[in-house]
């Protein structure tokens, strides 16, 4: 089956033998990781295929680049001692580095919140100036990055003091982040000679992290080992601009602030944001909009309708993944949430049916369906 697969989701128009032109610099990997986003593993002749239809590559690009990319990255990151993005399983298909998503994409798609103005012009200094030569200037435009994402910042700079801090405020769950700035004027990479700056003013700040924020970060292999022994997390302008794009709060950042390269974390909490309680949740909600209208629908006396509990929700939705191909299968943590959101007064697609909140009524959104016997009546 797999064999076939590949076969019939193969390039027809692609010349084995063709050479190839060459590709700006990380193409096939943002290709590669744009085709795994949906979760689903694949072989390389289906990454090539896809990536070609969709735009992401020349229709000139053949296997090989494909296969040569993949092999170049996972030696890259097995010697910098990196988290890949994506594996290789054993079946040799290739699947993002995260959980398997086998749950059906919900029919209309997640919303997110669009990135903040102030976020995108402070994040345009930031990357011009993380390479420019006025290192102030770079530390005043991270501040206002990280000011813009919800976080209260203050910049200090100086000799004997950081270059500035952040305070996430969030009540109890509130933290603080000691913030060292690095530039890379004309080489957009930082040769770091004391990554362990921070630390010093860690407890004098009363901080709960220590991050480091530069263009990008040369030796990572020892840089990695030093992060984790300090406690330090490693930001590079991409990944505030990944930050500042998917319009991310400051609880939902708490864990890119761990030891290590804040772009393995930032992949989990995209991963989980796409893949995670929201696309569950919104599935569910669908499932139990149709299956409950539907039986709504087709009882003739109000006390002959089932009711529509959790235990009876999980059912319906569990039958539902079914049917739909997939072996996913809800739980009730899951089916709770739904429930809620469901019943929420901003959302109100359903109803409890009563004051004890065991069961619920699902509201039409549209009305119900016309039949002949309805129009006649009328």
């Amino acid at each position: 089956m797999q064999g076939q697969a590949a076969r019939t989701t193969s390039p027809s128009h692609i010349d084995p033998h063709h050479r190839p032109h060459k590709l700006p610099r990380g193409a096939v990997l943002d290709a590669i990781i744009r085709v795994l986003g949906d979760g689903r593993p694949r072989t390389t002749q289906e990454l090539l295929h896809e990536s070609i239809a969709h735009g992401y590559l020349p229709p000139s690009t053949i296997l090989v680049q494909i296969d040569l990319a993949l092999a170049a990255y996972i030696d890259r990151q097995v010697h910098a001692v990196r988290r890949p993005v994506f594996v290789r399983d054993p079946d040799r298909r290739i699947r993002a580095n995260h959980p398997r998503d086998t749950w059906p994409d919900p029919a209309k798609p997640l919303r997110f919140r669009a990135p903040a103005p102030a976020a995108l012009a402070a994040l345009e200094v930031a990357q011009r100036t993380s390479v420019g030569r006025d290192p102030t200037a770079f530390e005043r435009a991270v501040c206002d990055v990280f000011a813009a994402l919800g976080f209260t910042a203050t910049h200090i700079g100086g000799e004997v003091a950081p270059d500035g801090y952040i305070d996430a405020p969030l009540g109890p769950l509130g933290y603080r982040v000691v913030v060292e700035c690095k530039t890379g004027p004309g080489r957009g990479s930082v040769a770091l000679a004391n990554v362990a700056e921070p630390v010093r003013y860690r407890e004098a700040y009363g901080a709960d992290f220590c991050a480091l924020v530069g263009p990008a970060f040369r030796s990572e292999r020892t840089l990695s080992a030093e992060l984790h022994e300090h406690g330090i997390s490693a930001w590079t302008t991409d990944d505030l601009a990944a930050v500042v794009h998917a319009a991310l709060d400051p609880l939902t950042i708490r864990p890119l602030f761990g030891p290590g390269f804040a772009e393995d974390a930032l992949a989990d909490v995209l991963w989980e944001r796409s893949h995670g309680l929201a696309k569950r949740v919104a599935v569910i909600a669908e499932m139990l909009q149709h299956v409950g209208l539907r039986e709504q629908r087709l009882v003739k006396h109000p006390a002959d309708a089932p009711r529509l509990t959790r235990e009876a929700a999980m059912l319906c939705v569990n039958e539902a993944l079914a049917g739909a191909g997939s072996d996913a299968r809800c739980d009730p943590a899951d089916v709770d949430a739904a429930l809620a959101w469901m019943t929420s007064p901003l959302v109100r697609t359903a109803v409890w049916s009563d004051d004890s909140r065991t069961a619920i009524v699902v509201l039409p959104t549209g009305g119900p369906p016309r039949n002949e016997s309805t129009h006649a009546a009328r």
